[in-house]
């Protein structure tokens, strides 16, 4: 049964390059269910949005989603993405368009969302799933995210980072294992393009 059929959409999903790939769209529906998390941050906009919600609906307990994305009009695709599923709810959902700017860390600087944005009214991040920024940015722009948001990454914490075939996601991980002992066990996904699921 496809992923439409599964979560009820009105429309068709665009399969491209662009999104996350359907079989990792299974994947992180598996994980939302197994997992129950309550309060999801997500790191690039998009379908990924709309499946999450979707299948947290499906479920039917409380949740909140905050998702960032630097690219203010795709900010405004997602949600109306999520309008013409009947799957926004300002109430649960955030969108926030947080503008690249430098990140110094350990000495490099990165092109990432600006930090000043990331607070929460949430003790504890069950679920980040990150796909953003764009690599292209600079060179392991997803390495930050870990470090700015720390300290809402707990006991029973998920991250899952998406496009983890990629040389600089194959280095991220690497270095957030060497420095979050934290970080009780990682698993590779094994799709297209790949992903890592880390556990803390």
């Amino acid at each position: 049964m496809s992923i439409e059929k599964q979560l009820g959409l009105k429309f068709p999903i665009y399969w491209n390059n662009w999104p996350i790939e359907e079989e990792f769209a299974k994947y992180l529906v598996y994980k939302i269910i197994t997992h129950r998390p309550v309060n999801i941050v997500e790191l690039g906009s998009g379908t990924s949005s709309l499946i999450i919600i979707k299948t947290l609906e499906k479920l039917g307990y409380d949740y909140t989603l905050t998702s960032f994305d630097s690219d203010e009009e795709f900010i405004n695709n997602t949600k109306n993405l999520l309008i013409s599923e009947d799957a926004f709810d300002e109430k649960k959902i955030k969108l926030i368009f947080s503008p690249i700017k430098d990140l110094e860390l350990n000495g490099n600087v990165y092109k990432w969302y600006d930090p000043n944005d990331f607070e929460f009214n949430f003790e504890k991040i069950d679920l980040l799933f990150i796909d953003g920024p764009v690599g292209g940015f600079c060179k392991n722009s997803r390495y930050p995210a870990l470090s700015v948001m720390k300290k809402y990454l707990k006991e029973g914490s998920l991250v899952i980072l998406h496009d983890a075939r990629r040389s600089d996601e194959i280095e991220i991980v690497e270095m957030w294992k060497n420095e979050n002992p934290e970080i009780k066990n990682v698993f590779k996904i094994d799709t297209e393009r790949g992903g890592a699921e880390i556990k803390f």
